[in-house]
């Protein structure tokens, strides 16, 4: 009896193990279909982000996380990946649950310095101004230096700017605009301006102005500039050398660039068939009439009007000379010639720093077309001339 009972139970549970088997079998692939991996499903998320469809793809993330049993270094990795997509979609909020979420699970991350930096964001986006403020003191990756006290210029609400964040604001701005705020006067009229924008910029978030899917698009087409620009700076900064002889060859083979045209300074009188030459030629020489420069190319002097032979017959003439009665329209003028410089090839050291310039702008061009040039190859870019043109395709 002892033998039946004890067989009995043993088939019983090998029954309980196999339906039980079974079932999770069944139930499983009615859920999925087909067996299904984790890193199935991460090359899913993987292609759904390739494609675009960072909400999609956040949604089946947001369900691995949920299911997922591994390490919670990997987790925490996972969580951060997910914070990120939020942040592309300005979904801040989704955004700082998973930051928060994979800060606790690895709180030393190798990704903790970017993590910071995105939670700040986020806080900020949403207007959370003072909470953001802490956590930037909070978090020691961010924490800037101690330094001197320094003097603080203006104040907007609870915010101090103070000469440090004008003199960053300046530095963003074109190496060729900076040098406009260097007088006390001028300085005084930026800092009016920048804290204006910023007041703006302030109430505007508060209206909830920069969430509107239009001004969002607008950002990031500005950020898009942002960082395209930077990026062909740096290499412009990497790749631009002015060697001296490299300048001195640019200006050997330039030197019709660099001539000074021949040019004279005249006086001139307008005169009447009753006026002795001698006469007017007297006042003009006793400083009478109107004086004016006139270069090699010009075709106008200035209170006569056109009057190009007059300006190469002048400019052909020395020092002293007189030119005259000619006629220019309907009226005649007498003229003295009281300096006159002929055309004449400008030295290198004369202009060095021009040279220098124009050298540098030629390259920098060069550069550009290079950086263009070999991105479109890298990226594997082509442009249908026919869509680029406006023209319809033979689909149509």
């Amino acid at each position: 009896m002892r033998r039946i009972i004890s067989f009995l139970i043993i088939v019983s549970a090998c029954a309980a193990a196999f339906f039980a088997g079974r079932t999770y079998y069944i139930s499983n692939k009615e859920h999925t279909y087909l067996p299904w991996t984790a890193d199935d499903e991460l090359n899913y998320i993987d292609k759904l982000l390739a494609k675009g469809l960072n909400g999609i793809a956040a949604q089946e993330m947001e369900k691995y996380i949920e299911e997922y049993r591994g390490s919670r270094k990997e987790l925490a990795n996972t969580c951060y990946r997910l914070g990120s997509i939020y942040m592309k979609l300005y979904e801040y909020r989704e955004a700082l649950k998973y930051f928060y979420r994979a800060e606790m699970l690895d709180k030393n991350a190798d990704f903790s310095e970017d993590m910071n930096r995105k939670i700040v964001e986020a806080l900020e986006n949403l207007g959370m101004g003072s909470q953001a403020n802490y956590e930037l003191e909070a978090r020691t990756s961010l924490v800037k230096p101690a330094v001197d006290k320094v003097k603080v210029v203006a104040s907007i609400g609870k915010r101090k700017i103070d000469e440090n964040e004008i003199d960053k604001a300046i530095n963003s701005l074109p190496k060729n605009m900076r040098g406009q705020f260097k007088g006390s006067s001028r300085r005084a009229a930026f800092i009016k301006q920048y804290v204006t924008t910023e007041a703006l910029y302030e109430k505007a978030k508060r209206m909830g102005i920069d969430k509107i899917p239009s001004v969002k698009e607008s950002v990031e087409e500005d950020k898009k500039q942002i960082v395209v620009q930077s990026m062909i700076e740096k290499e412009i900064d990497k790749k631009l050398v002015a060697d001296p002889s490299d300048v001195e060859l640019y200006y050997e083979a330039n030197k019709d660039r660099y001539i000074e045209r021949a040019k004279a300074k005249v006086r001139y009188i307008e005169v009447s068939n009753k006026d002795g030459r001698k006469k007017v030629v007297d006042g003009l020489k006793s400083g009478k009439g109107e004086s004016e420069w006139v270069y090699e190319g010009d075709t106008y002097i200035g209170g006569i009007g056109k009057a190009e032979d007059v300006i190469k017959r002048l400019l052909s003439q020395k020092k002293g000379s007189t030119v005259g009665p000619v006629g220019v329209k309907d009226k005649s003028y007498i003229f003295i010639v009281e300096e006159n410089s002929p055309r004449r090839q400008k030295a290198f050291d004369e202009v060095k720093n021009q040279v220098e310039y124009e050298y540098k702008m030629k390259k920098r061009e060069e550069i550009v077309d290079s950086i263009i040039k070999s991105t479109m190859e890298e990226e594997n870019v082509e442009i249908f001339d026919s869509l680029a043109s406006g023209e319809k395709s033979n689909a149509e």
